[in-house]
């Protein structure tokens, strides 16, 4: 069964950079997977990569409410994506948009505690350890 690995935590905690260290670490152990941006402006991120371990893995980075999530993570399933690396809140309609894969996906939620968007170092340890988790 693929996975989906949600990064729960309130606003301003680190979520969003969190994911996007992850994805540029893919990216950097993975040179040779093609990308392909569903989103990919100079905060946030909503992609999906292919060749990554043998797995097509998608990252989206909004989690907020009324953010691209609703969307991206339907077009993750639909591109039959193995792993998917996504925020989200701790309640709400965030929550549930995760929640309406567990169908089809193994949802784990990661709490992100720390108010962390100027620890770099933190969502360092983070993005490596959700890599890990996945087992890529």
């Amino acid at each position: 069964m693929p996975h989906l690995y949600a990064l729960q935590g309130p606003g301003n905690c680190g979520k969003s950079d969190t994911l996007i260290r992850l994805f540029k670490a893919l990216e950097t152990k993975y040179p040779s997977a093609t990308i392909y941006a569903l989103h990919r402006g100079t905060k946030d991120i909503g992609v999906i990569m292919r060749g990554v371990k043998g797995f097509v893995v998608g990252v989206e980075s909004q989690g907020d409410p009324n953010s691209r999530l609703q969307h991206s993570l339907p077009a993750f399933a639909a591109a039959k994506c193995d792993i998917i690396f996504c925020a989200c809140r701790t309640s709400g309609m965030t929550v549930g948009w995760v929640n309406a894969l567990s169908a089809a996906y193994s949802v784990h939620f990661i709490a992100q505690t720390q108010v962390a968007n100027n620890h770099a170092a933190t969502n360092s340890v983070t993005a490596s350890s959700l890599m890990q988790q996945a087992g890529i």
